[in-house]
């Protein structure tokens, strides 16, 4: 039985088939067009906030250089700039408060970042006002509060999916931390040309921070565009730029002669830098706001050309319902608007070309006269892996429809990723004669994913320097402790080498006391020799797993510590209240934690000066538990002790990644959770695995 179509029937099929993709592909764009105006709105909003932001960090930066100077010399012209400069920072908080209130919608989040902010900020001026820091606390007081909205800024590179801006932000950024090491650079400076300072520690800062500063440089350069990169290298020819150069060779090389600086010249002339640094700040502002109002008026164009036309489809797809014989002249609409908005292509059954939309040609860069006729592989990227397109033939070939991601290549040698859709044509007979091709550019996504993984990466390579940091860091302490493990048995040999030496001239050296003593003397080396050997294997670099047990690790471990507890006094007690658990884990790395837990806990007992001072590890299975009588931790500073490089021990040169990289091990390398509370007679950290 054969059923026969009439011609307009015929027609109506196909063009309700394409109306319906043009009203998908519509609503597609609409909703992307939506997405990105909001997008760029939300990013305005919060490139205006980072101005206020970095307005706050520059007095900061300002206030940080004069409440060191003020310190260090309570006469000086600096106490008058300190009061001045205290109510410009005020000034710059309230305004960046009352841009937060007038975008709660976009900066929801604002109030309360500030918050945290301004609390410490008080508290830190109350204390310079009671004489209760010194000029290194200042100094790391002050950075962190700048380093906080410092990172508030870098976060916006994040919600930034256009390429140019996302430089633009991170060219910003990175100028925004050249100010910062400089302001630190100032304070620092300030300390150093102080006749009251004649400590070493300040010099060494000062060089660690203009290496700092050279390589948040560099990434300015990869990121700002020519005229943001001329206007700054314009900014450096300045006079006061290559006096800062020589007060910097001065300071850093001469033998603590404070004379020859001025720690107000010095003030005043980094000061003018950072002014000079805050225009190409302002410049790099002004393109981002420049392109994002470009975007925004392309997007909105293109946002309401779609919708017209998404409208347009929709009206024809109802007139064709309503009348078949309007069909033929719709088709022409229909073939018009896809051949200018749907990336497509008709190719034979070989993959030769047969046709090609006009978007095709525009994203491809090739006329229609240049791909009509040619292979399709003339746009193959040699990127694609030819099992993708074996796959596409094998399905197609067999009358399967394919879809799949493909990346391009343009007739100049670049590239654009696009979503396609391949499915095989038929003739009047019911044999496919050719194949259609239909795409969606998604050039934009892909790369923003390729920005996160670079990102990931970043974050990755970060959190391995910071983790061999923390192990340099116990390394340090572990010298101590070999001392102590090493005076006896050194004490010990060199009595023993006494006793045969005076025997030996006194002629009472029998071969049996030789014996005796020799066997004395090799005995303690065995013990230094062991001690060595235990020491060495604590710190062996290892990514494989081992079956372990909580009891041997904490045994490895109080081989090392145990002496360094004894001489302090402090008692340990070991609870077991489960039989021994045998698991897999990375056994040195967890070995760092116990250790770390055990040291913090004898800080803190040795810091307090606590009597009867004891320390007590519970073992539970997989669970280990150290607790400690030192009164426990702070409330306000509880919540804060796994951040990265916050640290109580600022008198003892603490470097804050004990904990956190502790954290870090025992969650994300070992699958478990490592948690704090306070109990009745001090602090009790919990490892569970």
């Amino acid at each position: 039985m054969h059923i026969h179509f009439s011609r307009k029937q015929k027609l109506f099929i196909p063009i309700s088939i394409l109306a319906a993709i043009l009203i998908f592909l519509g609503s597609l764009i609409l909703y992307n067009s939506y997405q990105k105006i909001h997008t760029l709105q939300l990013l305005k909003d919060k490139i205006a906030f980072s101005t206020k932001l970095a307005d706050t960090i520059h007095n900061l930066q300002k206030e940080r250089g004069l409440s060191c100077g003020f310190v260090l010399d309570k006469n000086s012209s600096f106490r008058t700039r300190l009061i001045q400069q205290k109510k410009m920072t005020d000034l710059a908080i309230i305004n960046l408060e009352n841009f937060a209130k007038s975008h709660m919608d976009t900066l929801y989040d604002a109030k309360h970042f500030i918050t945290e902010v301004i609390d410490p900020l008080h508290n830190i001026r109350n204390s310079i006002t009671q004489d209760d820091l010194t000029y290194n606390e200042i100094i790391q007081s002050y950075t962190y509060l700048t380093d906080t909205f410092l990172q508030k800024i870098s976060k916006l590179a994040i919600d930034s999916h256009v390429p140019v801006i996302t430089s633009h932000i991170l060219a910003y950024s990175n100028l925004l931390y050249i100010k910062e090491y400089r302001g630190i650079e100032r304070a620092l400076g300030v300390t150093i040309t102080s006749q009251k300072v004649t400590s070493l520690r300040p010099r060494i800062l000062f060089t660690s921070i203009l290496s700092m500063e050279k390589e948040k440089e560099k990434s300015f350069l990869i990121y700002a565009s020519p005229k943001a990169i001329a206007l700054y290298k314009e900014q450096l020819q300045k006079p006061f730029f290559k006096k800062i150069e020589m007060m910097r060779k001065y300071m850093i090389y001469q033998n603590m002669d404070h004379t020859k600086v001025d720690p107000v010249i010095w003030y005043e002339t980094i000061s003018k830098a950072l002014n000079s640094l805050n225009i190409v700040g302002a410049f790099i502002q002004e393109e981002s706001n420049r392109y994002i109002h470009k975007e925004l008026r392309d997007v909105r164009s293109i946002f309401i050309i779609v919708n017209l036309l998404t409208a347009l489809s929709i009206m024809i797809f109802i007139l064709m319902l309503i009348a078949l014989a309007k069909l033929i002249e719709d088709e022409r609409r229909l073939r018009i608007v896809s051949d200018k908005y749907i990336i497509s292509s008709i190719t034979d059954l070989k993959g030769k070309i047969i046709d090609v939309s006009q978007a095709f040609s525009e994203i491809s860069g090739y006329s229609k006269e240049e791909l009509i006729g040619q292979s399709h592989n003339i746009v193959r990227h040699p990127d694609m892996p030819k099992e993708v397109f074996k796959e596409l033939w094998e399905k197609i070939a067999h009358g399967h429809g394919w879809s799949g991601k493909i990346k391009n290549r343009t007739k100049d040698g670049g590239f654009y990723w696009v979503y396609a859709h391949v499915e095989p044509l038929y003739n009047a007979n019911g044999i496919v004669d050719s194949y259609i091709s239909i795409r969606l550019d998604i050039t934009q996504s892909e790369l923003l994913q390729e920005k996160v993984k670079e990102e990931e990466e970043k974050n990755r390579i970060t959190q391995e320097l910071m983790q061999q940091q923390s192990r340099l860091a116990q390394m340090g302490e572990m010298i101590n402790m070999i001392a102590h493990q090493w005076r006896q048995p050194l004490n010990a040999i060199t009595t023993t080498a006494v006793t045969l030496q005076i025997s030996a001239q006194r002629e009472k050296l029998t071969h049996e006391k030789a014996i005796e003593l020799a066997k004395k003397i090799n005995g303690f080396a065995q013990h230094l020799s062991t001690t060595i050997n235990d020491f060495r294997n604590f710190f062996k670099s290892t990514k494989d797993k081992v079956e372990s047990n909580l009891e041997s690790i904490l045994e490895s471990v109080l081989g090392i510590i145990e002496s360094t507890l004894e001489n302090n006094n402090i008692k340990l007690n070991i609870i077991q209240k489960a039989e021994s658990v045998n698991f897999e884990t990375y056994e040195n790395e967890l070995r760092q934690v116990i250790l770390n837990l055990i040291k913090n806990a004898e800080d803190a007992l040795l810091e307090k000066e606590v009597k009867d001072p004891h320390i007590t590890v519970i073992i539970e299975g997989k669970k280990l538990i150290v607790k400690d009588n030192a009164g426990g931790i702070p409330d306000d500073i509880l919540p804060k002790v796994f951040d990265p490089y916050f640290s109580t021990k600022l008198k003892k040169d603490g470097t804050g990644l004990g904990l956190y990289m502790s954290k870090i091990i025992v969650e994300e390398h070992c699958g478990g959770m490592l948690e704090v509370h306070n109990d009745d007679e001090g602090a009790v950290f919990t490892v569970t695995l």
